[in-house]
């Protein structure tokens, strides 16, 4: 697989994601449904042969957007550790599935 990252400014390098990511060549995508923190491991991305450097889109739906981003900036670091550059979203939602879940995140990964 082949990625180029394009930013066309750099502001979001603070925030922790890119504005796009292009992708040729690639052997196989995966799509992972709502996913809730079960754990920080991403057992279920693993599971489909992937680890965070193949995450190109991540949305995230939270139902406290003040807690989420005081959150921010260590989920960006921890993203970026795993080797994860994602476009994507942050949106505030009223519910989620999951009773008493914060956030539930859907992940684009491509290798």
């Amino acid at each position: 697989m082949k990625r180029e990252i394009i930013n066309p400014w750099t502001w979001q390098e603070a925030l922790g994601f890119v504005h796009g990511n292009k992708v040729s060549d690639a052997e196989s995508v995966f799509y992972l449904a709502g996913q809730t923190a079960s754990d920080e491991n991403g057992h279920c991305l693993y599971k489909g042969g992937m680890d965070f450097s193949n995450v190109m889109r991540l949305n995230i739906f939270t139902i406290d957007m003040e807690q989420i981003l005081k959150a921010h900036n260590h989920m960006a670091t921890a993203l970026k550790q795993r080797g994860c550059q994602h476009t994507g979203c942050l949106l505030g939602v009223t519910a989620l599935a999951s009773p008493g879940a914060l956030l539930e995140m859907e992940v684009t990964a491509v290798k």
